[in-house]
């Protein structure tokens, strides 16, 4: 785009004319016909062969035309709203932009101000009047700018279902395969940072913790390492912060999964981006080298549904925090001190949130320095039965889930085999009923009879059909439960004391009803432990 120009709103000799120029990667799509630098050659050689004085370049490369936040253009309209601006000179309208009425806003304002705009290939000169035809190209143009964002958001699904990252850069952790721009491979240095930060969560820290520990060690942060590895990354963070620490913990990718579409926009104009819900996420399993063992991920999401891991008034972190449930009202208990900051105890968050003379739940006591040893011992019973009588752990733990037995997995089997057989024969029988109804053998009266019977018995048929594969489908990942916990029972051989990673690794919640009894050797209290995979074991 041409602008004439002259500070002061001095007189028409004076002005410059402004040449405006605009490319973005869309526009691009078109060809080497719309590139700045011919972009230039067109609109100076019109300004000289039209006799326009005092040229002066306004370029926005790589800006969409849907908005008018683009520094050219602002600047631009700054030297016009200053009054030193006689004439604009455009390659076409589209080049102004996409929005037409936005557009055709700045075309009355140009004309209140006797600025002359001239569309070179559209045949646009304000100073000869404005054809009818320029709102309707306004129009088309701001069409073809969104039918290139539906184009664009088609073309990044369909990259995104073939499991191909959309991201122009990796994530930390990963570099970009010199042999295939879609592919990551890992980045050894970063990835031992990552397996370190989730290391940490496990043994109880929570990303606050985490950061520090990073900041004082001095490790790089991931903007920092990433451009000492070449990469043009937007972040310019030079320190460890607890929202990237909390990121990374959150990450699929890390498991080796490509996501896309966490994100989305309104409107193809509008640049504030919007959080999708997790169901609509495009997640395509196993398309680079796993970082983090898939166990170990799923466990740090547990955990940090559960707790912020936040430390005790002393700097200690409690092994149980966040584990601990309210039998009653299903509430996480919560640490507290004695009056002699001597002992700690969980109770119920419900009691101690309720008003005085309303108490919804009662306190259910849990002293820390009883229920640690407790599980202890618990968590050393169950791994010691499941490492030395295996076979009998694993029936004690089927019995207890109340699973399928195995002859009720093998009736299961062979009626789902039926089931299936059943509805590829009625698939033949309809069609074949079809034809004879086309061909007259069959009365209309009878073929609607004989259709809506094997239509019912067919959708019964695949409703078993569904029922039964899920139910072999759930006795499967059982059996594989009992095996990942066999699996940590091996991995663990001794464990000799509670650690954060231990309670962790093996149970999911415990749960802690009311205590009987007062203080001393009358009370009691039932404390239920359910372990990962496998669940409550009772004695």
């Amino acid at each position: 785009m041409l602008l004439i120009l002259r500070k002061g709103g001095c007189s028409l000799e004076a002005k410059i004319t402004a040449l405006y120029c605009r490319l973005s990667r869309d526009d691009a799509l078109q060809g080497e016909s719309n590139s700045i630098s011919n972009q230039r050659e067109l609109l100076t050689r019109y300004a000289r062969e039209t006799g326009l004085r005092n040229p002066r370049f306004f370029i926005d490369d790589g800006y969409s035309g849907v908005n008018f936040d683009r520094p050219g253009w602002q600047e631009m309209m700054g030297e016009v709203d200053e009054g030193n601006v006689s004439s604009i000179l455009i390659k076409d309208m589209s080049r102004m932009g996409r929005d037409y009425l936005r557009v055709g806003l700045y075309m009355e304002q140009f004309t209140d101000q006797g600025i002359r705009l001239i569309a070179v290939n559209d045949g646009v000169d304000t100073s000869k009047g404005v054809d009818d035809f320029t709102p309707f190209r306004n129009i088309m143009a701001e069409w073809y700018a969104r039918d290139i964002s539906k184009k664009i958001k088609a073309s990044m699904r369909t990259k995104a279902l073939s499991g191909k990252h959309l991201t122009g850069f990796p994530v930390y952790g990963y570099k970009i395969d010199p042999e295939d721009k879609y592919h990551w491979i890992v980045d050894e240095e970063a990835a031992e940072v990552v397996r370190e930060i989730y290391r940490l969560c496990m043994e109880g820290f929570g990303p606050n913790q985490i950061e520090t520990i990073l900041n004082e060690r001095g490790v790089d942060s991931p903007a920092v390492h990433q451009r000492k590895n070449g990469i043009n990354t937007r972040a310019t963070c030079g320190y460890w912060g607890t929202g990237m620490v909390a990121k990374i913990l959150g990450r699929m990718d890390y498991i080796g999964h490509t996501v896309s579409g966490r994100t989305y926009k309104k409107s193809y104009k509008s640049k504030r981006t919007y959080q999708n819900e997790r169901d609509q996420w495009i997640i395509t399993e196993d398309t680079h080298e796993a970082i983090i063992d898939k166990a170990t991920w799923e466990r740090v999401q547990k955990l940090r549904e559960k707790t912020k891991k936040k430390a005790t008034s002393m700097g200690e972190m409690g092994y149980l925090n966040g584990l601990l449930f309210c039998a009653d009202c299903g509430q996480r208990l919560r640490i507290q001190r004695d009056m002699k900051n001597k002992y700690q105890y969980y109770v119920c968050k419900t009691y101690m949130s309720s008003r005085t003379g309303h108490r919804e739940c009662s306190l259910h006591c849990t002293p820390r320095h009883m229920i640690e040893p407790l599980v202890l011992d618990d968590l050393r019973r169950v791994i010691k039965f499941a490492r030395e009588r295996e076979a009998e752990f694993v029936a004690k733990v089927e019995k207890i889930s109340e699973r399928t037995t195995e002859q009720e997995l093998r009736t299961a089997k062979s009626e789902l085999s039926r089931a299936k057989q059943r509805v590829s024969e009625l698939d033949h029988i309809i069609k074949k009923v079809y034809e004879d109804n086309a061909t007259g053998r069959l009365t209309d009266e009878r073929f609607d009879k004989m259709y809506a019977e094997y239509e019912s018995e067919q959708s019964g048929l695949k409703d078993t059909v569904s029922r039964l594969t899920a139910q072999i489908e759930t006795e499967q990942d059982e059996r594989k439960n009992i095996d990942h916990f066999l699996n940590l029972v091996k991995k663990y051989t001794d464990v000799s004391e509670l650690t954060a990673e231990i309670v962790r690794v093996f149970i999911a919640r415990i749960v802690c009803h009311q205590p009987n009894g007062k203080w001393g050797k009358n009370r009691r209290q039932q404390i239920d432990i359910y372990y990962n995979f496998i669940g409550l074991i009772h004695e």
